[in-house]
């Protein structure tokens, strides 16, 4: 090998300069979607590919070559490194190798087509880098935006699970007192039964009442064909009394059609929370009203609260088409969890405020349950 000249030498840190950000950027997309972070890993994995990306350019070893080791590097960084297991890594691998190919067919019929072009090797040189480094900027973008499409759709699984896993806990508690209960009916009954024989009638009367009391927290109150459901507006409904809410709930689901259940906590707790907040600003005779119900394939929620910004407005319904005031961006995390949900099942969600009240209503398009099973 001859020694390396001034332009080969500019190529060399260029094609190297190139290469190490696009292989930053795919360790962090893999990083991301694995959830872990290992600096040092990901140090020694860009310093190798460095090496490759040197040894082959020397040895002008073809580009084939070049991306066999690269996918390899990066396929050994995802599997020692971040542990994942090989059917795991394959998914994220493909992605940027899908990039990395097309990124590097496009330069190739792109300058195969300059070739025929008279202009100057200065003009050449400068042509071929500005597409190699357009490309690869190209690249770098794909990666951070499906990187974090795939971060926001686990944050909104997690808070999913989030919301059923607190759900659960709740009927696991209801369930234990429930046995409890059951345990000691026999001990409690003995109780009445004595002080009825003693004819003291009015500690058994009061006995009873204490008794019917302990019996009523344990019952949810409320069924709507969906247990997870019935949990929460037991929740909220309690939330609702004890800040001094009139509450009243319609709600009824069909089990003949599908939806995931943490999405309909998600959509109930959302709404009912942002109602509750808004009536305790509310100073006399703040009032929910939750109706559900299916309608053909369609469900149908609506949630309508007292709201003091509301009084001596005009009907005025707001949506996502029709945005006017109350628009999009001045959505709390309530409501873009709600939107969110919504666009999942294909739905539609308006929002409407006219004298005195705030109504949310949303439509969701389910399938037969049959089709999931």
């Amino acid at each position: 090998m001859g020694e390396i000249g001034f332009y080969p030498a500019g190529f060399y840190v260029w094609w190297i300069l190139i290469n190490s950000i696009l292989c930053f950027f795919e360790i962090l997309f893999l990083q991301n979607l694995a959830g872990v972070r290992k600096r040092s890993h990901a140090l020694v994995c860009l310093f190798v590919n460095c090496v490759f990306t040197f040894l082959v350019m020397y040895l002008q070893s073809s580009g084939m070559c070049r991306l066999i080791l690269h996918t390899c590097v990066l396929f050994c960084f995802s599997v020692f490194s971040m542990k994942l297991k090989m059917f795991e890594a394959l998914a994220p691998v493909a992605v940027i190798l899908t990039l990395y190919t097309f990124m590097e067919g496009f330069q190739f019929v792109f300058m195969s087509r300059l070739v025929h072009k008279s202009m100057g090797a200065q003009m050449g040189v400068a042509v071929q880098l500005l597409v190699s480094g357009a490309l690869a900027a190209l690249m770098s973008g794909s990666l951070c935006v499906i990187s974090r499409r795939s971060a926001d759709m686990a944050r909104e699984k997690e808070s999913s699970y989030i919301y059923v896993l607190g759900n659960l806990k709740e009927a696991m508690r209801r369930n234990e007192q429930y046995r409890a209960f059951q345990h000691d009916i026999d001990n409690h009954l003995m109780v009445l039964s004595g002080l009825v024989r003693e004819k003291r009638y009015a500690e058994a009367e009061n006995y009873s009442k204490n008794l019917s009391s302990l019996s009523d927290n344990l019952v949810v109150g409320i069924d709507t064909g969906n247990l997870a459901a019935d949990v929460l507006l037991k929740e909220k409904v309690g939330l609702a009394e004890a800040n001094g809410i009139q509450i009243s709930c319609d709600v009824h689901f069909s089990k003949r059609f599908y939806i995931e259940e943490a999405d309909l906590c998600i959509l109930l707790a959302n709404a009912l929370d942002n109602a509750v907040r808004a009536c305790m600003k509310v100073k006399s005779r703040p009032e929910i009203r939750v109706q559900a119900g299916m309608k053909h394939h369609f469900l149908l929620i609506n949630v309508a609260n007292t709201d003091h910004q509301s009084v001596g407005l005009a009907a005025d319904v707001y949506d996502g088409d029709r945005q006017h005031m109350f628009q999009e961006k001045d959505y709390g995390t309530g409501l873009k969890n709600i939107k969110r949900t919504v666009k999942k099942y294909k739905g539609t969600m308006e929002i409407m405020r006219n004298h005195g009240w705030f109504s949310l209503s949303v439509m969701l398009v389910l399938e037969p349950s049959g089709k999931r099973e």
